[in-house]
């Protein structure tokens, strides 16, 4: 059996001194989109490792599309936490002279003076808005010269493989990407339901492209530029850590253990490989600082961990379409995306998901009722309540799921009873049901408003 199995040797056998010495590197969109979400000391750390790199580097062409499609995107993101921060500490501030005044401790203890808090407080939150400002100069804007895009472009200059000639070159890898997804070859099978949260096509140089068959794209055309370059040695750079690039084991949660054996497989079999590696971010780093030497700092490899695990926080909406409460959630999800043009699906976490108009943040908690019970309801408005209270967001809505009229009734007169009473004007109430629409789940609305404005059936 020796030797014949190789994809499957996890033992840490490969020699990455030896294999630096001379393989081709080959960078993820995810990972160069980082360059937007670092700061300025870590991403020259990074630029500079590519360099010492530069005739050693590759991207295909589908990359540097989406790189370019999606930075614009990245650039938003990160500009909007300016204005979140902003709101935290006007919150923090407000919230501090209320809970003071509302002590009254002029009448009710004159030994305590609150003043210097007050002013101290004042003054520290002054200071830092100060440099919050100087760094927003700094941040990278939408129209605006871009550095970033510049530097990236310098350094893959000539080194970007070849687009799709024409559309039936395109569909053709379409057809073997929907083929393997139904089949779970990796990768991009994970990414099979993303046209059902968004619109999937978009238009590039006269071809239709289709989102969800991204990964598999340039996975192929990672194999055919290796088939026909034959460099021997590939290292592959992706921030992706879903299950259909890496071998995800169960060990007191899941343990990643290296890039999937089919990958290992097809890099060797169909790329003519003789050593195929995947690294993230961090581990790029880590073995440029220790085979290029390469200028990487702690803190550089603190923030990229930190950006990796941010960026799996808020990785895609994907569920399982056989597991019924996973139906539930994707139909909450499309709802709120006809609405709102961006969304974060927090994976379990109160509120389930966080959307954003452009400038205002807000949140969903959804509540699936099997049986009506007035416990389940009002823990769920308590949950909202005190989930709008510790945070920035600017609505919070309870989705309650039913499976009937009547249920949805049932809710609605509970909450008219007035056995829940709270102030919160910014709590929404939406009661639905979960059908089926074209075979995708559906979420069709019984009811949605405010929740101090809902009416009696």
């Amino acid at each position: 059996m020796k030797g014949l199995f190789p994809q499957y040797d996890y033992s840490g056998s490969i020699d990455h001194a030896e294999t630096w010495k001379t393989a081709m590197f080959v960078f993820d969109t995810n990972a160069l989109l980082n360059l937007y979400r670092y700061r300025e000391r870590t991403r020259e750390e990074l630029l500079e490792a590519l360099e010492k790199l530069s005739d050693r580097i590759w991207i295909p062409h589908h990359v540097a599309l989406e790189f370019q499609r999606n930075r614009l995107t990245v650039i938003a993101a990160q500009g909007r936490r300016f204005s979140e921060i902003r709101k935290v500490i006007d919150k923090a501030k407000s919230d501090l002279t209320n809970s003071i005044n509302n002590l009254q401790l002029k009448k009710r203890h004159t030994l305590i003076d609150p003043e210097p808090l007050i002013i101290g407080f004042e003054t520290l939150t002054a200071d830092f808005l100060q440099e919050l400002d100087t760094l927003q100069q700094n941040q990278q804007t939408l129209n605006t010269p871009d550095p970033i895009k510049n530097r990236v472009e310098e350094i893959f200059d000539g080194r970007v493989g070849p687009a799709f000639s024409s559309q039936d070159e395109l569909e053709r890898h379409n057809k073997a990407a929907d083929l393997r997804y139904k089949s779970k070859i990796p990768p991009g099978y994970m990414d099979k339901e993303k046209d059902r949260n968004e619109p999937d096509d978009f238009f590039h140089n006269g071809l239709i492209y289709k989102k969800k068959y991204g990964d598999y794209i340039l996975w192929s055309q990672i194999l055919a530029y290796s088939a026909e370059r034959k460099p021997q040695k590939l290292i592959f750079i992706t921030d992706d850590a879903k299950e259909d690039w890496w071998n995800l084991v169960e060990l007191d949660g899941p343990k990643t253990i290296g890039p999937r054996a089919e990958l290992i497989e097809e890099a060797l079999r169909v790329g003519n490989l003789d050593t195929f590696l995947m690294y993230r971010p961090e581990g790029f780093l880590k073995f440029a600082k220790e085979f290029l030497a390469a200028e990487v700092s702690d803190d550089t490899l603190r923030e990229v961990r930190d950006v990796s695990l941010e960026n799996k926080k808020n990785k895609s909406i994907m569920y399982d379409s056989s597991d019924p409460k996973s139906s539930i959630y994707l139909a909450v999800a499309s709802w709120i995306l006809d609405t709102y043009n961006m969304l974060e699906d927090r994976s379990g976490e109160c509120p389930d998901f966080i959307a954003n108009d452009g400038d205002k943040n807000h949140g969903f908690i959804v509540q699936i009722i099997r049986r009506t019970s007035s416990n389940e309801i009002t823990r769920a408005i308590e949950k909202a309540i005190h989930a709008s209270s510790i945070s920035t967001l600017d609505t919070i809505t309870v989705v309650f799921i039913v499976e009937t009229a009547m249920e949805a009734q049932q809710i609605q007169e509970f909450i008219v009873s007035k056995k829940i009473i709270t102030s919160q004007n910014n709590l929404l109430i939406n009661i639905s049901q979960v059908t089926s629409k074209r075979g995708s789940p559906f979420l069709a609305p019984y009811l949605y408003c405010n929740y101090n404005d809902i009416p009696l059936f």
